[in-house]
């Protein structure tokens, strides 16, 4: 018997799906684009094994198959999945197998199966490595550091039988109100961009490139390792725009700001996998119904080749617009979304190409995307993960020396009045605050339930083994931000600090979830937990530290003892007054898993802090936004009652050393705007010395300021970063390239135009430069 075209691996993928589809039934095609189940459903563990359930198997017969499944290995308070029920992390490879095997051997055309997992700052599974979550690794300016932790991270879901992680990297952090800040970057879209690139780089490595279509290639010349797992950026876009902070909320922003800031953030998903649609609205029509965003601008005009995969339950929102399933799920394919998300919208399709609603070229388009990515990844030739070998269970355990590096890099040093580093001199050193011994508050949303010896590795814990020969207790001080009964903890506190000689001071917020709190459909909590104050529907409308947190401060100033204080948050909180009073203060964010002993090497001197601030750090929330690269317009910056500029500006982070930009040179001041648009790059020097007495890496931020056109233009935006190590007393000089796009901007005219002039902005350092007459 002939074997079938779309199982000839000598075709190329465009002729394979075009073979598959013209086989495929109405019912087989709407199965491909939904990805309906909630994973961690699918099975039942008993004992030590695991039974499949009817909840998987009914659905698998209503489409002919599966499109995708979600969270499979998803462990947290939602999921109400746990080490007793759960999957542990050697055994995942083993469920993975038989789900996909009878997925296939129950599809008619024997499709597989796509698994698809969180991985916000690492897997949201058992025995996960869990780094720091955005908003820390946006202190590290570190493209290396977040191109190698991604691949550490792929090759954790590729060992487990994972193909896409869902990666939030598109979201900026313009309202830090937004209980989501802390899966920001920052507030800069140059920054995020850039690690788009490290994160696709160090998920996917080369299997989707510039060079050309990849369906037009075939399985074998594409050759996909099993370690190349394909990355889902989300979310697509404008989400940390919403208007108040409101989490779903609507954005409101002009055309020239979403071309200027956005469509860059666009541009970087251009060889991912997938990206995952936005709930939000952009000038009221729904990302997730929105033909301009995501086929006019993302696949036509950027040539984006993957999925646009729908967010939980998203699809069902447009019903309230549309009227019904079936005009939703029409609009919603028209504009290229092409899989859903435990939604019932995409499950009406049946019916709405019956009843003439839906044109099948809208369904098949998606299809035709879909079965894309699983022939780009090979699953039609090895749908199955092999056993991990003990090369690479050896290789995971040593995750946790770059998950220690990236907490390193992730912590900024806010203020030093020469107390750090601390030296063990047999002290007695009190350790406070709520989030002092509390891993849970360390992690950040998006976590799964951690084992009994990484429960220990608390910040506490950490710095009793960092200062051996002195005395270090702990109090709780006060809670998160429960009210009640506060007194006798504070009091407790002040009674520890007053007979010792140093407060160590571990205030913030937390993100932390408990398996006693409601969820909405989408894993959003719908519960006030009583600490929980950041994350996922978990907005604030002030910025103040929580609790009795200042009034334990307050109480432990009087006593007029050494406090340096260290803040777990995932958001900017309001820290003027602890500012003011501590004499050394550190942002670690959520620092993740190895937190507590990189806050400890650095405390100690071990390391030299190295992080700055991504974000402009507010003084409350009266004042946003504050983001650095507002218009340079004519207008009074102070409120009557408030300064109108950030506590700490973007790019702020002290280090134990000095360091000195001496010059910037130009080094072909010649350059024209023709040579520009003929592909050349303006090349910059900058020369840096490390005067000071430690080593320590310094990251190099380069700005410009544009002039020119018809339009206000900003005060500067990053147009460069690099981060080195520096010896003492070592200099280096640093060269940053200016392309055409760096030195755009969006004019009156609805066109990306060439700046007249700019000035070069670092450090102290500024250099005007203008294009010859000539050439204007």
């Amino acid at each position: 018997m002939k074997m079938a075209n779309y199982k000839n691996p000598e075709l190329t993928i465009h002729e394979r799906i075009t073979d598959l589809m013209a086989r495929m039934t109405l019912e087989e095609k709407v199965g491909q684009v939904n990805q309906h189940l909630y994973g961690w459903k699918t099975y039942a563990k008993l004992d030590n094994t695991f039974e499949l359930t009817d909840y998987l198997k009914d659905h698998v017969a209503l489409g002919g198959g599966l499109g995708a499944l979600y969270g499979l290995f998803r462990a947290d308070p939602w999921s109400q999945v746990n080490e007793k029920n759960g999957v542990p992390a050697e055994d995942s490879w083993r469920l993975a197998n038989k789900i996909q095997h009878y997925v296939i051997t129950h599809s008619r055309l024997s499709i597989p199966v796509l698994f698809a997992e969180e991985c916000p700052h690492g897997h949201q599974g058992l025995g996960s490595v869990s780094y720091p979550t955005n908003i820390g690794k946006g202190n590290s300016f570190n493209r290396a550091l977040i191109e190698e932790t991604s691949r550490n991270m792929a090759e954790e879901l590729a060992m487990k039988g994972v193909h896409l992680a869902l990666v939030s990297s598109l979201d900026l952090s313009r309202d830090p109100r937004w209980g989501r800040t802390e899966e920001c970057y920052g507030e800069d879209p140059y920054l995020a961009a850039a690690f788009n690139h490290s994160i696709v780089k160090g998920f996917q490595q080369d299997l989707i490139t510039d060079a050309q279509d990849f369906v037009h290639q075939t399985v074998g010349e594409i050759n996909r390792q099993p370690s190349q797992i394909g990355v889902v950026l989300k979310h697509c876009i404008a989400q940390g725009d919403a208007i108040g902070g409101h989490n779903s909320g609507a954005v409101s922003i002009g055309e020239r700001d979403f071309m200027e800031l956005y469509y860059p953030l666009l541009k970087s998903t251009k060889n991912a996998v997938g990206v995952m649609a936005a709930y939000n609205d952009l000038d009221g029509v729904p990302c997730h119904s929105n033909h301009y965003l995501l086929e006019t601008l993302l696949r036509k005009e950027i040539g984006y080749q993957g999925i646009v995969m729908a967010d939980g339950t998203a699809l069902d929102r447009l019903n309230s617009i549309y009227g019904s399933d079936e005009l939703s799920a029409k609009n919603a394919l028209f504009a290229g979304v092409d899989l859903s998300l435990w939604d019932q919208t995409y499950l009406s399709i049946v019916s709405g190409v019956e009843q003439n609603i839906i044109p099948m070229e809208l369904l098949d388009k998606a299809v035709y995307r879909v079965l894309s990515i699983k022939f780009l990844l090979g699953l039609f030739e090895n749908p199955y993960v092999e056993a991990p070998s003990q090369a690479t269970l050896e290789k995971i355990k040593t995750y946790p020396l770059d998950n220690k590096k990236m907490a390193l890099e992730s912590i900024t040093l806010l203020k030093n009045n020469g107390i750090l580093p601390l030296k063990d001199e047999a002290k007695k050193i009190a350790v406070i605050g709520p989030n002092a011994d509390a891993i849970y508050n360390q992690l950040g949303d998006y976590t799964a339930p951690q084992t009994e010896k990484m429960q220990q590795q608390t910040i506490f814990r950490e710095l009793i083994k960092a200062f051996p020969t002195s005395s270090v207790e702990y109090a709780l001080g006060c809670e998160i931000r429960n009210l009640a009964n506060q007194e006798s903890h504070i009091q407790a506190a002040v009674e520890l600090a007053a007979k010792s000689d140093l407060i160590i001071l571990v205030l913030g917020g937390s993100s932390a979830r408990n398996f006693n709190m409601e969820f909405l459909s989408n894993g959003a909590v719908s519960s006030k937990g009583v600490n929980m104050d950041s994350g996922e529907n978990v907005d604030l409308s002030s910025l103040a530290l929580g609790g009795k947190q200042m009034d334990l401060f307050t109480e432990l100033q009087t006593l007029n003892k050494p406090i340096v204080t260290v803040l777990i948050q995932g958001r900017p909180h309001d820290i003027e007054t602890v500012c003011m009073n501590s004499d050394a203060v550190l942002t670690a964010w959520y620092p993740g898993q190895e937190g507590g002993s990189a806050i400890a090497a650095l405390l100690t001197g071990e390391e030299s802090p190295s992080g700055k601030l991504s974000l402009s750090y507010p003084r409350n929330s009266g004042q946003l936004p504050v983001y650095y690269y507002q218009r340079d317009i004519a207008m009074k910056e102070d409120y009557y009652d408030l300064k109108g500029s950030p506590l700490l500006p973007f790019g702020f982070g002290q280090t134990y050393t000095r360091f000195e930009y001496q010059k910037i040179t130009v080094n072909n001041s010649n350059l024209t705007k023709n040579d520009l648009e003929n592909g050349q790059h303006l090349h910059l020097t900058v020369s840096i010395k490390n005067t000071g007495s430690y080593d320590a890496k310094e990251t190099i931020l380069l700005f410009v300021k544009l002039a020119g056109g018809s339009v206000i233009q900003r005060k500067k935006i990053l147009r460069g970063f690099e981060k080195y190590y520096f010896k003492k007393g070592e200099a280096q000089d640093i060269d940053f390239y200016l392309s055409y796009e760096d030195l755009c901007y969006y004019d009156a005219d609805q066109r990306f135009k060439l700046a007249e002039s700019f000035t070069i902005l670092m450090d102290c350092l500024q250099e005007p430069f203008s294009f010859h007459s000539s050439t204007n």
